[in-house]
C-alpha cells in the first residue's frame, strides 16, 4: 500500500517510499568506510582490507537476495537483514 503526502495541492513520494533495497545497501556501504579505501586504493595502489571488501561483498549479496523475495519485506532496512562489521 502506497501513501503520498499532499502539500499545497501537489502530491509528493514519502521518502521512505522511494528508499530502494539498493539504497540502503550503498548506505550501509558508505556508512562501513568502504569508499574512502576505495579512493586510497586507487590513489596509492595499496589494497583495501579485508574486513572493508568482505563486508561490501556481504552488503551486496544481502540486497541481491532481498530483491529476489516476493514480496519485499516492509521492514527491509531493520538491522535484522543486513551484516555488520567483524561478524
Amino acid at each position: 500500500m502506497k501513501f503520498t503526502v499532499i502539500e499545497g495541492g501537489r502530491a509528493a513520494v514519502t521518502a521512505a517510499e522511494t528508499t530502494t533495497i539498493r539504497d540502503e545497501a550503498e548506505r550501509r556501504i558508505k556508512a562501513a568506510g568502504y569508499e574512502h579505501w576505495r579512493v586510497r586504493s586507487l590513489a596509492t595502489g595499496a589494497p583495501i582490507p579485508g574486513p572493508i571488501r568482505y563486508l561490501k561483498m556481504q552488503i551486496d549479496f544481502v540486497a541481491g537476495k532481498l530483491e529476489q523475495l516476493n514480496p519485499v519485506p516492509s521492514d527491509f532496512t531493520d538491522d535484522k537483514y543486513w551484516p555488520v562489521a567483524g561478524t
